[in-house]
């Protein structure tokens, strides 16, 4: 009478074979795959990210206005004096702001930044990565 092989772990990799050169190959190209999905993660993060911005000073009142906060305190007397603290997308006279500066500080210039997906474009920042993370 013929022995019944267990079926078993050890077993089914010895009727198939080793953990060889083949198996190996294609095992890299799986964690390959997921490693960037996993880097698109870490993109939407700090390319997508929302700074602190805040309307442009007009030009007749301060000429270069490039930053958010500055250690010239009548730079930043005329921020606070022109700017108003309700709204980010509203300058002093309530009307809406086409111009903005971002703090840089904390992520440096992002595609938010560059594409000015503030205020009303917020929500093209949200269909963009809504797209994004279906393509990945």
């Amino acid at each position: 009478m013929a022995t019944v092989d267990e079926v078993s772990l050890e077993n089914v990799l010895r009727r198939c074979g080793d953990f060889g050169r083949f198996q190996l190959i294609h095992f890299c190209f799986l964690c390959l795959l997921n490693f960037s999905s996993g880097m698109t993660g870490f993109y939407y993060v700090f390319g997508l990210a929302s700074p602190l911005f805040r309307c442009r000073l007009p030009s007749t009142e301060w000429p270069n206005d490039n930053e958010y906060k500055s250690t010239n305190s009548s730079y930043q007397n005329a921020i606070i004096n022109l700017t108003t603290l309700a709204s980010e997308c509203l300058d002093i006279n309530g009307s809406v702001c086409n111009d903005f500066v971002f703090d840089r500080s904390i992520y440096g210039k992002t595609f938010t930044e560059e594409a000015q997906f503030v205020c009303d474009n917020r929500l093209k920042k949200t269909w963009i990565s809504t797209v994004y993370e279906i393509g990945t």
